[in-house]
Order: structure tokens, then sequence, then C-alpha cells
């Protein structure tokens, strides 16, 4: 099968990019953000605005969960003892909102097994680059500090630990 010199092939959730086709691919998606400047219109568009104005603090630690920023992501999850399920999540994003619940249903019944952690995407952007994040929540399965699993969207909480079992054997 022959591929072009700019085709990009993908081999699972570990494949990394160099510099310079992050750079590349970062200027792509910045020019075509610039191309949505129009504002939408209609009924979700309003609602879409009155749910924006409801105050939410998704930026705190609660319970086994820890937010972590990008200087402190090689030490809490790719030089841990334990596998870490990192999400990847944004405050904005409405899905991010309604799957905290169940991230702090997974961090109790891991806690102990599996560090459980969150990464906002928007504030840690080279991370984001760096494993490939097109979309919020995501969630990336580290063991050993290597990526084994990667889960886009929201799940239930046992189909992610149906996941995380065939992972960590």
């Amino acid at each position: 099968m022959e591929t072009s010199a700019n085709a990009v092939q993908f081999f699972g959730a570990s494949n990394f990019t160099t510099p310079a086709e992050t750079g590349q691919a970062l200027r792509y998606i910045l020019s075509l953000s610039a191309l949505h400047i129009c504002p939408n219109r209609g009924t979700a568009c309003a609602y879409s605005q009155v749910m924006f104005k409801k105050p939410e603090n998704m930026n705190t630690q609660d319970g086994a969960l820890l937010a972590i920023a990008a200087e402190d992501f090689k030490a809490e999850v790719l030089e841990s003892n334990q596998p870490a399920l990192v999400e990847f999540w944004a405050p904005w994003s409405r899905p991010c909102q309604v799957f905290d619940s169940v991230l702090q249903e997974l961090a109790s019944a891991c806690a102990g097994k599996v560090k459980v952690v969150k990464v906002n995407a928007d504030d840690s952007l080279d991370l984001s680059i760096w494993y490939d994040i097109q979309s919020v929540p995501t969630l990336i399965y580290f063991v050993a500090g290597n990526p084994c699993l990667r889960i886009v969207g929201t799940a239930t909480k046992e189909a992610i630990l149906a996941k995380l079992k065939p992972s960590s054997q």
C-alpha cells in the first residue's frame, strides 16, 4: 500500500510526532479555528449561553481526585509506582462536568490500585498535543509510564473497569 509523504499513520495511543510535525499540526488547527468566526444562532446557542453563566468550580480536588498541572505530570503519572488513569478535561465542556461523578466513583473503586488524576486540556496544551487529545473528556491509562489504553468520551464506571482489567494484567 502506497502512502504520500505528508500522510500521518497512527499505530495506537502511543504514536508521537516530531516537534516539527506538532508545530505544523498546531498551525493547521489554529487556521481552521480562525474560520469559525461567525457566531452560532438559534435556541441551542441561547440555551448554551445560559448554561455557561452557572458558576461551577471544576478545578478542585474532591476526595481522591487529584487535578494536576503539566509540570507535575511526569512525577505524578509517568514516574508513578502504580498505574495511573488520566482524564483530559476542560471546564467549559458539559460532558466533562457530567463525567466528573463517574470519575469520582472510579477513584473510590480503584483506591490504592490505580491513581486517578485530571489534567485540564486547555491549561496543558503541550500535553494535549503530545498525547493527541482531540476531544474531551479523554481517558488515558498509563502503566509504568506508558500509555496502554485510550477511552474518548464518556462511559459508565463498569465499562471503564472492564477495559482496565485486561490492561493491568
